[in-house]
Protein backbone atom coordinates (compact mmCIF):
# COMPACT_ATOMS: atom_id res chain seq x y z
CA UNK A 1 0.00 0.00 0.00
CA UNK A 2 1.21 3.49 -0.82
CA UNK A 3 0.99 6.29 1.75
CA UNK A 4 -0.89 8.36 -0.85
CA UNK A 5 -3.52 5.59 -1.08
CA UNK A 6 -3.86 5.37 2.68
CA UNK A 7 -4.21 9.15 3.00
CA UNK A 8 -7.30 8.99 0.76
CA UNK A 9 -9.08 6.47 2.99
CA UNK A 10 -11.89 7.31 5.38
CA UNK A 11 -10.86 7.67 9.02
CA UNK A 12 -12.62 6.43 12.16
CA UNK A 13 -11.78 9.48 14.26
CA UNK A 14 -9.49 12.49 14.60
CA UNK A 15 -7.91 14.04 17.69
CA UNK A 16 -5.33 16.71 18.53
CA UNK A 17 -3.50 14.99 21.38
CA UNK A 18 0.28 15.13 21.01
CA UNK A 19 0.64 12.50 23.73
CA UNK A 20 -0.68 9.90 21.26
CA UNK A 21 2.62 10.25 19.40
CA UNK A 22 4.52 8.54 22.22
CA UNK A 23 3.92 5.77 24.73
CA UNK A 24 5.70 3.87 27.43
CA UNK A 25 8.06 2.07 25.03
CA UNK A 26 7.69 4.02 21.79
CA UNK A 27 8.17 7.54 20.48
CA UNK A 28 7.03 8.51 16.98
CA UNK A 29 8.86 11.84 17.33
CA UNK A 30 12.24 10.63 18.69
CA UNK A 31 13.85 13.97 17.90
CA UNK A 32 11.90 15.26 20.93
CA UNK A 33 13.98 13.54 23.63
CA UNK A 34 11.76 14.70 26.48
CA UNK A 35 9.15 12.13 25.42
CA UNK A 36 11.75 9.34 25.89
CA UNK A 37 12.39 10.70 29.37
CA UNK A 38 8.73 10.50 30.34
CA UNK A 39 7.88 14.15 29.74
CA UNK A 40 4.17 14.71 29.32
CA UNK A 41 2.50 17.76 27.81
CA UNK A 42 -0.41 18.55 30.08
CA UNK A 43 -3.55 19.99 28.55
CA UNK A 44 -2.12 19.76 25.06
CA UNK A 45 -2.19 23.40 23.94
CA UNK A 46 -2.22 22.94 20.19
CA UNK A 47 -4.76 22.16 17.50
CA UNK A 48 -2.12 22.40 14.78
CA UNK A 49 -1.46 18.65 15.02
CA UNK A 50 -4.21 16.22 14.01
CA UNK A 51 -4.04 12.46 14.35
CA UNK A 52 -6.34 10.73 11.86
CA UNK A 53 -7.09 7.13 12.86
CA UNK A 54 -7.75 4.82 9.92
CA UNK A 55 -8.17 1.99 12.44
CA UNK A 56 -7.93 2.17 16.23
CA UNK A 57 -9.04 -1.13 17.69
CA UNK A 58 -8.64 -2.56 21.17
CA UNK A 59 -9.03 -6.33 21.32
CA UNK A 60 -9.37 -6.81 25.07
CA UNK A 61 -8.89 -3.56 26.95
CA UNK A 62 -5.12 -3.78 26.59
CA UNK A 63 -4.02 -5.12 23.20
CA UNK A 64 -4.47 -2.68 20.34
CA UNK A 65 -4.01 -2.33 16.58
CA UNK A 66 -3.73 1.26 15.41
CA UNK A 67 -2.93 2.73 12.00
CA UNK A 68 -2.95 6.54 11.91
CA UNK A 69 -1.90 9.46 9.79
CA UNK A 70 -0.60 12.70 11.27
CA UNK A 71 -1.28 16.15 9.86
CA UNK A 72 0.40 19.39 10.81
CA UNK A 73 -1.52 22.54 9.93
CA UNK A 74 -3.60 20.61 7.41
CA UNK A 75 -0.73 18.81 5.62
CA UNK A 76 0.05 15.10 5.88
CA UNK A 77 3.29 14.47 7.75
CA UNK A 78 3.59 10.79 8.59
CA UNK A 79 1.91 7.46 9.18
CA UNK A 80 2.18 5.63 12.50
CA UNK A 81 1.59 2.00 13.42
CA UNK A 82 1.09 0.57 16.89
CA UNK A 83 -0.03 -2.87 17.99
CA UNK A 84 0.04 -5.24 20.92
CA UNK A 85 0.07 -4.45 24.62
CA UNK A 86 -0.69 -0.73 25.03
CA UNK A 87 0.50 -0.37 21.41
CA UNK A 88 4.08 -1.02 22.48
CA UNK A 89 4.77 -4.46 20.95
CA UNK A 90 4.87 -3.17 17.38
CA UNK A 91 5.63 0.42 16.45
CA UNK A 92 6.66 2.05 13.20
CA UNK A 93 6.48 5.47 11.58
CA UNK A 94 6.75 6.57 7.97
CA UNK A 95 7.53 10.27 7.47
CA UNK A 96 6.14 11.38 4.11
CA UNK A 97 6.89 15.10 4.23
CA UNK A 98 10.22 15.99 5.84
CA UNK A 99 9.76 19.75 5.58
CA UNK A 100 6.37 19.74 7.28
CA UNK A 101 7.62 17.15 9.80
CA UNK A 102 10.48 19.45 10.79
CA UNK A 103 8.01 22.35 11.12
CA UNK A 104 5.90 20.14 13.39
CA UNK A 105 8.97 19.29 15.46
CA UNK A 106 9.75 22.97 15.84
CA UNK A 107 6.17 23.58 16.94
CA UNK A 108 6.26 20.79 19.52
CA UNK A 109 9.68 21.93 20.68
CA UNK A 110 8.29 25.43 21.23
CA UNK A 111 5.89 23.93 23.75
CA UNK A 112 8.69 22.37 25.81
CA UNK A 113 12.33 23.09 26.62
CA UNK A 114 15.07 20.99 25.01
CA UNK A 115 17.25 20.35 21.99
CA UNK A 116 16.10 19.00 18.64
CA UNK A 117 17.81 16.95 15.94
CA UNK A 118 16.90 17.03 12.24
CA UNK A 119 15.20 14.02 10.70
CA UNK A 120 17.20 12.33 7.97
CA UNK A 121 14.74 9.77 6.58
CA UNK A 122 11.60 10.25 4.52
CA UNK A 123 9.44 7.92 2.42
CA UNK A 124 7.85 8.79 -0.92
CA UNK A 125 4.04 8.93 -0.75
CA UNK A 126 3.75 7.12 -4.10
CA UNK A 127 6.02 4.15 -3.37
CA UNK A 128 4.56 0.87 -2.09
CA UNK A 129 5.65 0.11 1.47
CA UNK A 130 5.46 -3.56 2.33
CA UNK A 131 3.46 -4.02 5.51
CA UNK A 132 2.07 -0.47 5.62
CA UNK A 133 -1.53 -1.62 6.04
CA UNK A 134 -0.79 -5.13 7.33
CA UNK A 135 1.27 -5.68 10.46
CA UNK A 136 1.27 -7.60 13.72
CA UNK A 137 -0.96 -10.37 12.27
CA UNK A 138 -3.76 -7.98 11.20
CA UNK A 139 -4.69 -5.97 8.14
CA UNK A 140 -6.47 -2.63 7.74
CA UNK A 141 -9.16 -4.32 5.63
CA UNK A 142 -9.27 -7.44 7.82
CA UNK A 143 -11.76 -8.56 10.40
CA UNK A 144 -11.18 -7.30 13.95
CA UNK A 145 -12.76 -9.35 16.76
CA UNK A 146 -12.54 -8.84 20.48
CA UNK A 147 -10.98 -11.68 22.50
Amino acid sequence: MKPSELYKREVEKVDNKIEHLFGHYYNHVPEIHQFDEGYWIENDPTEDIEIHYFKDFCFDGRRTWTLAGVKFRGEWVMITQNAGREGDDHTARFVTNIEVYNNMLNHIQSLIVGDEEPLTHQVDVDVDIEGLGSFYSNSLDGVFKRF
